[in-house]
């Protein structure tokens, strides 16, 4: 009995990498099909890991098609991130596609609703999680890393992508200063909007992690003698002195208080009382951090009583 053909088209990429696309035929289900990433020629590329886009295709003439729309849609032979050196054809590999025509073919595509843009959104979110869970459940790619395997790759990725994204004046480094404004003001309203990430969290936990970051930022500065902590005392003054008449000029911080505001607010602070958490030594706030600097005490390790 003759094993099923399955067709199906991928996007398989390295680590925090580059990535190719391209389509495959295969007589098993294209989610076990996992040791196969590609037919590119380059050496340097070492992709770990495939995300299956389409794979119910009756022919692979259908599989060939959305091929071509999705390495034309990305100009794959010119885009620095892809590892495809050539574009696919339904008969055979050509280097170069005029932008107008493969617009014209993307939007006709898109238009008729055919290949993967026949998929809806969940139909795709569902495709790339499947990939996910099953390249899970065989430990491959990243689930194959320990996590300090993962970080250090992480923190190697983002070194090496960084200098070469700045290089070829890529991604955020192809943007002017007002063009990356802007997206981040769309993204600041997004995440607002859908109540995620910093938007997620109540003010209170906002607090917290505030303090946590700020601490461990800290003493990893002052572990490593970088930032404030390779000033002299004398050096932290002036910068101090600096700071004030700046503010003082350009009427910001406290500057911009009238003299009432000014004194409602040290009134303010100075109601607020603070305990010790060590010592259970309740005072202001100011009077606080001097107790607990004069003990070698975390000044972290207080809380709000009043």
């Amino acid at each position: 009995m003759e094993l099923k053909e399955y067709h199906y088209v991928y996007y398989s990429y390295e680590e925090y990498g580059r990535g190719y696309i391209g389509s495959r035929s295969c007589r098993c289900l294209p989610e076990e099909d996992v040791k196969y990433f590609g037919s590119f020629s380059d050496k340097n590329f070492k992709p770990t890991q495939k995300i299956i886009l389409k794979n119910d295709y009756a022919t692979r003439e259908e599989a060939y098609a959305d091929e071509i729309t999705l390495q034309t849609h990305y100009n794959v032979v010119e885009n620095p991130h892809f590892a495809n050196k050539s574009n696919q054809t339904s008969t055979k590999f050509w280097y170069k596609v005029s932008k107008e025509e493969a617009n014209k073919g993307n939007e006709t595509r898109k238009k008729l609703g055919l290949g993967i843009y026949g998929l809806t959104e969940e139909q795709v979110n569902q495709r790339c999680k499947k990939s996910l869970e099953t390249r899970k459940k065989l430990g491959l790619g990243i689930f194959g890393f320990t996590p300090e395997q993962q970080h250090e790759n992480s923190k190697n990725a983002g070194k090496y992508g960084g200098k070469k994204a700045k290089e070829l004046g890529v991604g955020i480094h192809g943007l002017t200063p007002e063009q990356r404004s802007e997206i981040g003001k769309k993204s600041g309203y997004k995440a607002k909007e859908l109540g995620v990430g910093i938007h997620g969290l109540t003010p209170e936990q906002r607090t917290e992690n505030g303090k946590k970051g700020g601490n461990i930022a800290g003493k990893k500065a002052k572990e490593l003698s970088i930032g404030i902590f390779t000033l002299t005392k004398e050096q932290l003054s002036e910068n101090g002195k600096k700071s004030a008449k700046t503010n003082e000029k350009n009427k910001t911080a406290i500057y911009a208080l009238t003299p009432e505001q000014r004194r409602e607010s040290v009134k303010k602070t100075n109601s607020q009382k603070w305990m010790c958490l060590e010592t259970g030594y309740i005072t202001t706030s100011g009077g606080l951090s001097s107790y607990q600097k004069a003990r070698s005490i975390d000044t972290s390790k207080r809380v709000r009583v009043s």
